[in-house]
């Protein structure tokens, strides 16, 4: 907040030109892992849109593995020197899903910022993360359905809502699922730099405009779901290892997606290939397995691939059943549509 006044300064005076205006956002990631389309879809989005800077930052600056699925991504910067360039700290801060929601010192660079009037903004149970650090306290919040029993226990502070795919209260919003990363990255991109600009990076990714609307009630564990993961889980003989072959300029989007679901379905283990690492359009560095396996399925990505695209792929490989059941994992619609 404080580097979006000195630059308005700057900009009012005629000392640096307009480019240098441009929001910063904050990806955190951390050395434990993190949810790969929690993290790839608001990277993707923001960057895309070309009106924010966007800069992932963890701890350390080892390589982050990405979950589900097997691949790595080096972060752009640590939270020390991230510090340092950003004095002011970012506008934004997005919290995806972390493995590891227990930091402390991750939890109090969190409160400084909240305390200089930082956006902040979890992505699934991201949510997880802030509530830890006591930032949700008092507040309306919402994260990824299958997490909903626990966190209520965990955090009877937090007012849980289940009636919207993402909740802003004061200067937090937290998001629903997985698939809820997209539309709440969209919507972040219209408060950050005008619906305009949103709508039109919408369009070229080939998304839909972002809707609230959401039942999170409506995603259970069926006893289809359950016998869906058993006889997947079991069939051990027929599972897949499955090769997605990165190279420089991919869309993180697609390969968020296509990582994520495909190691969802418990038919197959999705890998990066990445020999010596690949960068992506939007300047990430993805890395894959030093020594992976023999692969029995290639995917090779294509630029604009979403969510619904990789379901689809999933339906036609392993049918019906498990798409649905990749599905309610992500939380994505597709699930009501098929009840």
């Amino acid at each position: 907040m404080i580097r979006g006044l000195i630059l308005a300064v700057i900009l009012t005076l005629g000392l640096a030109s307009p480019s240098l205006a441009k929001p910063l956002v904050a990806i955190l990631a951390d050395p434990s892992g993190a949810e790969i389309t929690d993290l790839t879809a608001p990277f993707a989005i923001l960057t895309e849109s070309g009106a924010v800077e966007v800069k992932v930052v963890s701890s350390t600056a080892e390589p982050v593995r990405l979950m589900p699925g097997v691949a790595w991504v080096r972060p752009q910067e640590t939270q020390a020197s991230f510090d340092r360039r950003y004095p002011g700290g970012p506008d934004m801060i997005i919290v995806p899903f972390i493995m590891d929601t227990r930091n402390p010192e991750r939890a109090a660079w969190l409160r400084t910022q909240a305390k200089r009037g930082v956006r902040i903004v979890s992505i699934c149970d991201g949510a997880l993360v802030l509530a830890e650090a006591g930032l949700l306290d008092g507040r309306q919040a919402t994260a990824h359905w299958a997490s909903h029993g626990k966190r209520v226990k965990a955090y009877p502070a937090v007012a849980w809502r289940q009636d919207a795919r993402w909740v802003t209260d004061r200067k937090i919003t937290t998001s629903a699922g997985v698939s809820a990363s997209a539309p709440a990255a969209l919507a972040l991109l219209a408060e950050l730099a005008g619906e305009e600009t949103m709508l039109g990076t919408a369009r070229r990714m080939g998304l839909p405009a972002p809707s609230r609307d959401h039942d999170a009630t409506a995603y259970q564990l069926t006893i289809e779901a359950m016998g869906t993961a058993a006889g997947n889980a079991s069939a051990f003989w027929r599972h897949d290892q499955v090769a997605l072959k990165l190279e420089d300029g991919f869309d993180e989007l697609a390969f968020g997606a296509a990582l994520d679901g495909w190691t969802r379905t418990y038919r197959a283990k999705a890998w990066a290939v990445a020999p010596g690492g690949a960068t992506s359009r939007g300047g990430l560095t993805i890395y894959g397995a030093d020594k992976p396996p023999t692969f029995s399925r290639t995917l090779k990505l294509t630029s604009g691939q979403p969510i619904e695209a990789m379901l689809e792929a999933v339906g036609e490989a392993y049918g019906e059943a498990t798409e649905r059941f990749v599905a309610l994992q992500l939380e994505h619609p597709l699930w009501l549509a098929s009840r």
